[in-house]
Parts: C-alpha cells; sequence; structure tokens
C-alpha cells in the first residue's frame, strides 16, 4: 500500500499500541476504529482502521534496519539543513506510524511484468476529519508528520 503520511515518534519515549490508540481516536473524536491486519507470504501486520468518512489504516513501523535513516530523509526532502531543530527532532526518531487508504492497489501480472496502480488511493492528511485524527495522535506523542500527499513536514 502507498503511504499518504507518516507520524514519526521516539520509541524510547513513547510506548505505542494500536489498541491504546484505538482508545485515543475514538474518547477524543467521534470517530470508532477496528482492529484488522495486512498479510502475504506469511507476514502480517496487525493495523487500525480509523472509520472517518474516508477511513484510513494505521500500522506502526518500526523496524531499526530501515525506518530511522527513511525518517531522516524526510528532513533532506524538506531541505532542511542538519541542524534545524526539526531535522534534529527526526533524526532521533526510530519508529512511526503509517498512515494508508482502505483501497487495495491495483496490481496486474502480464506475464512478463508487474504493472501496480496506486493513484487515487491516498488519504489526504489536510481532510479536516483525518487531519484532527493526526493532530490527536501526533500531539499525544509529540510526533512530526510528513505528509506525502501535500508535501509538507511539521512538528507537533
Amino acid at each position: 500500500m502507498i503511504t499518504s503520511a507518516h507520524i514519526c515518534y521516539e520509541s524510547n519515549k513513547t510506548s505505542l499500541e494500536l489498541k491504546s490508540l484505538g482508545t485515543l481516536i475514538e474518547q477524543n473524536t467521534r470517530w470508532k476504529t477496528m482492529p484488522t491486519e495486512w498479510s502475504d507470504c506469511g507476514i502480517v501486520i496487525p493495523q487500525l482502521i480509523v472509520l472517518t468518512p474516508t477511513p484510513f489504516i494505521i500500522q506502526v513501523e518500526n523496524d531499526p534496519e530501515w525506518v530511522p535513516e527513511e525518517n531522516k530523509e524526510f528532513a533532506e526532502w524538506a531541505g532542511l539543513s542538519d541542524d534545524d531543530e526539526l531535522s534534529l527532532k527526526l533524526s532521533r526518531c526510530d519508529a512511526r506510524l503509517a498512515i494508508q487508504s482502505t483501497a487495495p492497489d491495483q496490481i496486474t501480472l502480464t506475464g512478463k511484468e508487474i504493472i501496480a496502480f496506486a493513484f487515487g488511493g491516498a488519504v489526504d492528511p489536510r481532510n479536516s476529519d483525518i487531519s484532527n485524527v493526526l493532530a490527536i495522535i501526533g500531539k499525544e506523542i509529540s510526533g512530526v508528520l510528513n505528509d506525502c500527499v501535500n508535501e509538507d513536514l511539521f512538528q507537533y
């Protein structure tokens, strides 16, 4: 799935579980949440669906092999200097929440190639209902939002 946004955070300062995240959302918004999972090739990834008018999925990404480096790249893509406050905060983030669409990517196998269509499945983090949920989460975990749809980066 294509990620529409990330909320990056420091895992040593925030113990985060999807169940508690669902409770936080339900206590602070009018939206319900529902646990789900993605699975393929023996891999199972727990997820949380947030039932806003445009539903979206949240999943934890905390693999130390690649998440911290990718988080640092967000600052580079935003053109921040290494000593910028936001860049420094991102460099300390070792985990993130991936915000994704509930619409599956369309994949076509032709026998010679794999064609993936991911357009139209993006969740817009600037949508007021979605933005409100992301802000509640971001403030709770002192996170940094990387908005992949609108190419924006900011700290809660």
